[in-house]
């Protein structure tokens, strides 16, 4: 995470450690992980991995070592505008990687500070602006900038420059009518550059899987109205919804969750099975999101109290009612639209496990930092969602580990505890195959072979609680 002019060569012995090294072997106790600068270089029984002269060990008898944990979707612009702020916050949590989902022009600077050893923070993969239709979803909501593609031509000028803006992928949304959307799909193809993001309301979901898009986010409307029975009829009221100003993205949410609660009613087993099975031939990923539907779902859960608003900015509670009652609730919820969210949360978390169980690649991902949300915290959330789902605990995690770093490109050097991957790290004190929860223990976190130790760690959190509240 910094570089060589930063940080002298340095060699460490991890010792004594049950590894879990998420590659879905069982975990290995009382095991040795030596360090070599950013590189595990040996892991193997403590009593046969020589610990080479000058290193310093580490013992970590009792603890649990895992890799480094990779939060899929976040959107890190912190209103404080000093990076250490959600950075901070991310390392503290054990999160060494995260995808972020809305390029803006400070993420890249925020990247080539980590890079450069300027800053200690997660590795970064930055989506491209957001590309929508039009009326943009977020068009009517201050600070979101947008690019309105209407037309093929427009969409191969949005997927140039994207490129030429240095995003790693583009980022799609959900109002891109049937011809935009093709043609970005077409010209990412040529161009080599991935697409990943919403699914369009104007095109039938199985048709977008196999478009080339690789990864779809949330559970909104996409799954349910190409599973169930009354198939045409709902993916063609997708394609009708027809949103309104004040707020055009909780005009858009109330309606797709009415056609949501539809389609839960006519949910055919048959079509479900058909459309995983469609997923996982185009080997295409799947984010939930389990952590933001769980409070859009039921915003009473969202808590001003928790401990962790000391990390948030002082008008984060105004921004979180703002965002929960006009997007998330659309203004106002009835009682049976109460009801209704209570029991779709449910089918949120039957329809992930039913797709982990057809063998659909699932990635962790929390959308932080909407209402309830807390940058690093909530990905610990949304693993322990992912078991409450129905995943293994080894699962869930290999959903923040493994999958990521295979749907990344990174597989050969990162995603796993072995040798020859990059030393991404969190070392804990409880068994998290025992207990998911369990990997909010951390003891210590190693990001691109840096240690960061528990004072340290304490001092990275005590720093963003500072910086949150003014006082940089």
């Amino acid at each position: 995470m910094t570089n060589d002019n930063i940080r002298p060569r340095q060699v460490q012995a991890y010792v004594g450690a049950t590894v879990i090294d998420a590659t879905g072997t069982p975990p290995r106790p009382h095991q040795t992980v030596i360090v070599i600068d950013r590189v595990i270089t040996a892991v193997g029984p403590a009593n046969e991995v020589p610990i080479p002269p000058g290193a310093v060990v580490r013992d970590v008898r009792g603890k649990y070592v895992i890799p480094g944990l990779t939060d899929m979707h976040v959107h890190s612009e912190s209103e404080t505008g000093d990076p250490r702020h959600f950075a901070n916050l991310y390392v503290a949590n054990g999160v060494t990687a995260v995808r972020e989902m809305w390029g803006r022009p400070r993420l890249h600077e925020i990247r080539r500070m980590i890079e450069s050893g300027e800053l200690l923070g997660p590795r970064m993969t930055i989506a491209s602006p957001l590309l929508d239709g039009s009326p943009a979803l977020w068009s009517d909501v201050p600070d979101s900038p947008i690019v309105t593609v209407g037309s093929p031509e427009q969409a191969r000028r949005a997927v140039s420059e994207a490129i030429d803006g240095g995003a790693d992928f583009v980022k799609v949304y959900s109002r891109l009518g049937p011809e935009a959307y093709r043609a970005v799909l077409a010209e990412a193809q040529l161009r080599g550059i991935t697409v990943a993001g919403h699914r369009s309301d104007n095109v039938p979901f199985h048709e977008q899987i196999e478009s080339g898009q690789r990864s779809f986010e949330h559970l909104f409307g996409g799954i349910w109205p190409a599973a169930s029975s009354d198939m045409d009829r709902l993916e063609a009221a997708m394609s009708r919804i027809r949103t309104t100003p004040d707020f055009h993205l909780g005009s858009w949410i109330k309606q797709v969750s009415r056609i949501e609660w539809e389609a839960v009613a006519s949910y055919s087993p048959a079509r479900a099975t058909s459309i995983f099975e469609r997923l996982v031939a185009a080997d295409v990923a799947y984010t939930p999101t389990l952590a933001v539907h769980a409070v859009i779902d039921r915003p009473e859960s969202i808590r001003l109290d928790d401990q962790r608003m000391e990390y948030m900015v002082p008008s984060t509670p105004e921004s979180w009612d703002f965002l929960r009652t006009e997007i998330y609730c659309g203004g106002h919820r009835s009682k049976e639209e109460v009801h209704q969210h209570r029991e779709l949360r449910d089918w949120r978390l039957a329809t992930v496990g039913a797709m982990a169980e057809a063998g659909v690649r699932l990635l962790a991902g929390t959308d932080s930092v909407g209402p309830g949300l807390f940058p690093g915290f909530s990905l610990h959330f949304e693993l322990e969602q992912l078991v409450a789902a129905g995943l293994t605990p080894m699962r869930a995690l290999q959903c923040a580990t493994l999958e990521p770093a295979r749907f990344l490109g990174r597989e050969q050097w990162a995603g796993t505890v072995e040798k020859g991957r990059v030393a991404d790290l969190v070392i804990l004190d409880a068994d998290p195959m025992n207990d998911i929860r369990n990997t909010r223990s951390i003891h210590a976190v190693v990001v691109d072979g840096y240690h960061v130790d528990q004072a340290e760690r304490e001092e990275l959190l005590a720093t963003a609680r500072r910086i949150a509240e003014g006082d940089r």
